[in-house]
């Protein structure tokens, strides 16, 4: 004759039978998290592809290196507006550090609000050690000159876009 079944058996049998929802039902969630994740980072990739070029070539511009001579104040100052757009745009698809750094880069590149419908101005020089933008690449426009600052902070510059690049490199995910 068998023994009658006591709490302790019902216990027993109910942990063996809940056992495998409760660890399909975690496996699930965790999936599901590690899925939203790498979505929220091909996300940021993406719009990183967008912008990268533009923020590079801004970049060069101000360090008289790689494409600058093929470059205009007003395609500086309209890869700036494309970038902001697109940064703006994306905002809560980034850290809040990678904004900060981001911003941060942009003030050390362009003065902004010089007045009502005035683009922001570009902060450097036209002509330093470095390189003459008046002799170089295409042929130089003399209101053009008033897109400058005429300050040179390319030490501030270069370490404000580094900066923005090793917390684009975390948030993406990279390091």
């Amino acid at each position: 004759m068998q023994a009658p079944w006591n709490g302790l058996e019902i216990v027993k049998l109910a942990v063996s039978l809940v056992t495998p929802v409760l660890v399909l039902i975690l496996g699930i969630v965790i999936n599901n998290s590690i899925k939203a994740g790498e979505r929220a980072t091909a996300l940021r990739s993406k719009i990183y592809e967008q912008v990268g070029g533009d923020l590079n070539d801004i970049y060069s511009y101000l360090a008289f290196v790689g494409s600058w001579k093929e470059m205009t104040p007003p395609d500086v100052i309209a890869k700036k507006r494309a970038v902001d757009k697109a940064m703006y745009t994306y905002r809560p698809f980034f850290s809040d550090e990678l904004f900060r750094t981001y911003e941060t880069f942009m003030n050390e590149a362009f003065k902004a609000y010089g007045g009502a419908g005035k683009d922001a101005r570009i902060r450097s020089d036209i002509s330093t050690a470095d390189g003459d933008r008046k002799s170089h690449g295409k042929e130089w426009k003399p209101e053009w000159e008033d897109r400058f600052t005429t300050e040179r902070n390319k030490e501030e510059q270069r370490n404000a876009y580094n900066k923005f690049l090793e917390q684009l490199a975390r948030d993406l995910e990279l390091n």
